[in-house]
C-alpha cells in the first residue's frame, strides 16, 4: 500500500498552524478591546434604546469572540502535533481531515464574532452583507477544503494505479454540487428568506426596530432564547474542536505501519459530518439575521 503522496501535509500543518496561531492572537486583541469599551464610564448616551441594542448585541457576541479565540488555539496545537506525524503519510492523511474539520468550525466562529460585533456597533448594513457572504461562501469552502483533504487521503489509501471506489467519488462530488447550488440559491434569495421573529420586523435609520409602525424594545424582535441559543452554537463548537484535538491524538497511535490508513468509511464519515456542520451553521445564519432597514 502506497504511502507517498505528492502533497506535503508536514510543511502545510506547519503553515496552518503559524495562521491560526495568528488568527487566535487577532481574536485575543478584539476580545479585550470590546472588554475595555464596555468597562470605560462615558456620558450618557444620546439615543438611550440604541445604546441598549448596542449593549444587548455585545452581550451576544463575546461568547462566540471567547470561544473563537480558544478554538483558534487548540487548532493551532492540533496542526503542530500533525506536523510531526507527517512522516507517516497513511495516518496524517486522517489527521488532516480531523484537524480541517477543526479549522473549519474555529474559522466559521471567527467570522461570526466578526459579523456579531458589526451588529454590535450599529453597523447593520455591512453585518448583513457579511453575513450574507458567512453563511454562503465561507461555509462552502469550509466543506470544499474537506473534500480537497479526501484526495489526500486517496493518495495515499489506495495503491497507484488504483484509484477510490466509483460510489466514493460520486458522493463527494454530488454533495459539493448540491452544497454550491444551495449556496447561489441561498444569496439570490436571501433576504427572502424567514428569520427569527419575523420579517416584518424593520430596522430604522438610527437603528431603532418597528414592527407595524411600532417600536420594539431592543431585543424582542428575536425570540426570548436567541442568545442562549448563540451561546450553546459558541460552546458546542468549541467543544467539537477539543473532540477533533482528541481525535488527531487517536489517529497518531492508529495502525502498527506508517503506510497504514483508517478504512474508507471513516473518511466518508468525516466528510458527510462536514457537510451536515456547514449547513448547519449556514441556515442558523439564515434564520438569525437581522431585520431588514426600512425602504422610504
Amino acid at each position: 500500500m502506497a504511502c507517498s503522496i505528492s502533497f506535503d501535509i508536514g510543511a502545510t500543518s506547519e503553515l496552518y498552524s503559524q495562521l491560526t496561531g495568528v488568527l487566535a492572537g487577532f481574536s485575543f486583541t478584539a476580545v479585550i478591546i470590546a472588554v475595555s469599551r464596555s468597562l470605560e464610564p462615558g456620558p450618557a448616551p444620546a439615543n438611550p434604546p440604541q445604546a441598549d441594542q448596542v449593549k444587548v448585541s455585545l452581550e451576544k457576541a463575546m461568547p462566540v469572540m471567547i470561544c473563537s479565540f480558544l478554538g483558534l488555539v487548540i487548532t493551532s496545537l492540533t496542526y503542530s502535533a500533525i506536523a510531526g506525524d507527517a512522516k507517516n503519510a497513511g495516518r496524517a492523511t486522517i489527521e488532516e481531515l480531523v484537524g480541517g474539520l477543526a479549522f473549519s468550525v474555529a474559522g466559521i466562529l471567527m467570522f461570526y464574532s466578526i459579523v456579531l460585533l458589526l451588529e454590535a456597533i450599529t453597523m447593520a448594513d455591512t453585518a448583513d452583507h457579511g453575513r450574507r457572504v458567512l453563511g454562503q461562501l465561507v461555509t462552502l469552502i469550509s466543506f470544499a477544503y474537506i473534500c480537497n483533504g479526501i484526495d489526500d487521503y486517496n493518495d495515499a489509501h489506495f495503491p497507484d494505479p488504483g484509484d477510490p471506489p466509483a460510489w466514493e467519488t460520486a458522493l463527494t462530488y454530488s454533495l459539493l454540487g448540491f452544497f454550491a447550488l444551495y449556496a447561489i440559491f441561498g444569496y439570490l434569495f436571501y433576504h427572502k428568506l424567514p428569520r427569527i421573529g419575523g420579517r416584518d420586523v424593520r430596522r430604522k435609520e438610527d437603528g431603532t426596530l418597528t414592527r407595524g409602525g411600532q417600536d420594539l424594545t431592543p431585543g424582542t424582535h428575536t425570540e426570548p432564547d436567541h442568545h442562549q441559543r448563540v451561546q450553546k452554537i459558541a460552546t458546542t463548537s468549541l467543544f467539537f474542536i477539543i473532540v477533533c484535538a482528541i481525535g488527531v491524538g487517536f489517529f497518531s497511535a492508529y495502525g502498527d505501519e506508517p503506510c497504514e490508513t483508517a478504512p474508507v468509511g471513516v473518511a466518508v464519515a468525516i466528510m458527510c459530518l462536514s457537510f451536515v456542520i456547514a449547513s448547519m451553521f449556514s441556515v442558523w445564519f439564515f434564520l438569525s439575521r437581522g431585520p431588514d432597514r426600512v425602504r422610504p
